[in-house]
């Protein structure tokens, strides 16, 4: 099925993806689950975004589970970080989730829904390690289904409580767990350093689930104005992707007129998250990457800091001034979870917006993220783009997507046009010279290749970018 990618399961509902279905996907995952952990009556959470059919597919996902015997938690509406910590269970103890699952689409328009699977302590599953099997089991099940019952055990929506001297926060939404966001927000409560005064922040979390998040933020001691602010799974003022400069005009003319130290901007499930400093400029993901880096580094001397093949060659070089170890990896959420628990990374980054935290299940987080920025922010005499410019050295393209028909002679071509080159296929191929490289490599999520471009100025990435694209061919999106 086309709707299985290579990090998650997303379709077009009434189309592709429809409660059948749905309910055929969590029979196979909670089978896949029973078969890794042994239990034959796992354990599972399931929250979901604020899509119109989310409740739909969402309750079918939910009944699929239980039919195969999974004993099922409703985490409500939940931000897919909220379900990382949800799955990690560290406040449940010995009785922590065999696995997750966020009932999400991301960025997608709101025609679409799917699926982002976890394991126990919040470990995706993508296809590479897992969704390949979940799709035949799967199929397998909407073929038996009318042998199947829908109803074999009750779905739980009580929680254990947490401790009764944690931190009060109201949820700031019907149809949020109350635990859930009590648990979620002591847990960010830990992340926050001391800041001498508030600052102050815009934000638009593009009525995705990232709108959980202003009145937390508030709560921890800043300043929030916002914008599209209210749950809206119709996604009104625009499309929540934070990386399309597009997406983010609203947000930069509210921090100029607000006066915010920053903007902030989340995508639809408010795992990924894109900023503006105090001139209303977008600042590239990975410059936010090496500055969270170096500070921290000034902690954790050694630590090593996980970033994406696409990134500005400024970050490791950032990474090592810092006294840091920087890992590079290929692109995806699954790939660069992995490698941060393998090489025991402290933090990573990734250029579409994703940042990856040890002490966050070595998952990504959104929010975690602007928590470090205000950190960051709190501890300097500096505005964000003073401390931005600290870290900038190269000049950069931004991901131009080409579509193409044939993938695959595209990236021969180019292979053949600079064999003079450095080159390596860690994802898709990297070509380096000295003084400017570039990346190009197939979408995992769209029918695209994406170029990723960096020289020394501005004039030189013009010059690059209109040689590489003519070889490309293909429409320019």
């Amino acid at each position: 099925m086309s709707i299985f990618k290579a990090y998650d399961i997303r379709g077009v509902v009434g189309e592709s993806l429809d409660a059948d279905l749905a309910w055929a996907i969590g029979v196979g995952y909670t089978k896949f689950i029973a078969q890794e952990s042994g239990k034959s009556a796992p354990l599972l959470v399931v929250g979901r975004d604020m899509r119109t059919h989310g409740d739909e597919i969402a309750g079918a996902f939910m009944q699929g589970c239980a039919s195969a015997g999974a004993r099922v938690m409703d985490a409500g509406l939940c931000s897919t970080p909220m379900v990382y910590f949800a799955c990690a269970g560290a406040w449940l103890g010995d009785n922590a989730p065999d696995g997750g699952a966020a009932v999400t689409a991301s960025h997608n328009g709101p025609a679409y829904n799917g699926f982002k699977l976890s394991r126990k302590s919040a470990v995706p599953i993508s296809g590479a390690s897992g969704l390949k099997e979940i799709e035949k089991l799967a199929l397998d099940a909407l073929a038996k289904r009318a042998e199947s019952s829908t109803d074999h055990a009750a779905i739980q929506t009580t929680l254990p409580p947490l401790d009764a001297e944690s931190w009060q926060l109201d949820a700031p939404a019907p149809g949020v767990n109350a635990t859930i966001w009590q648990g979620y927000a002591n847990f960010l409560r830990g992340f926050k350093l001391d800041w001498p005064n508030a600052i102050k922040i815009a934000a638009d979390p593009a009525n995705g689930m990232g709108c959980l998040y202003p009145s937390l933020l508030q709560a921890l001691g800043a300043e929030v104005t916002s914008v599209n602010d209210s749950f809206d799974g119709t996604f009104p003022a625009h499309e929540a992707n934070p990386i399309k400069a597009e997406n983010m005009q609203q947000l930069s003319a509210l921090v100029k007129e607000s006066g915010a130290a920053l903007g902030v901007a989340f995508d639809g499930d408010a795992d990924r998250v894109a900023f503006c400093d105090e001139q209303g400029d977008i600042l590239s993901c990975d410059l936010i990457t090496a500055l969270i880096a170096r500070d921290l580094l000034t902690r954790e001397k050694g630590a090593a800091i996980l970033y994406d093949l696409r990134s500005s060659h400024a970050l490791p070089e950032t990474i090592k001034q810092a006294g840091g170890r920087p890992v590079r990896d290929r692109v995806g959420h699954s790939f660069m979870k992995a490698t941060m628990r393998k090489e025991e990374c402290a933090f990573g980054g990734e250029l579409s917006g994703h940042y990856y935290y040890r002490d966050a299940f070595y998952a990504d987080s959104a929010v975690i993220t602007v928590i470090a920025l205000l950190n960051l922010l709190g501890a300097s005499d500096k505005p964000l783009s003073v401390l931005a410019s600290e870290v900038r050295a190269h000049a950069q393209s931004g991901e131009i997507n080409f579509r193409v028909k044939d993938v695959t002679s595209v990236l021969s071509a180019i292979e053949e046009r600079f064999s003079d080159a450095e080159i390596d296929h860690l994802d898709g191929i990297t070509v380096s010279y000295a003084d400017w490289w570039f990346n190009l490599r197939a979408s995992n999520t769209e029918p695209l290749l994406r170029l990723n471009l960096e020289a020394g100025d501005s004039a030189s990435v013009e010059s690059n970018v209109a040689v590489v694209a003519e070889i490309i061919g293909g429409e320019r999106e």
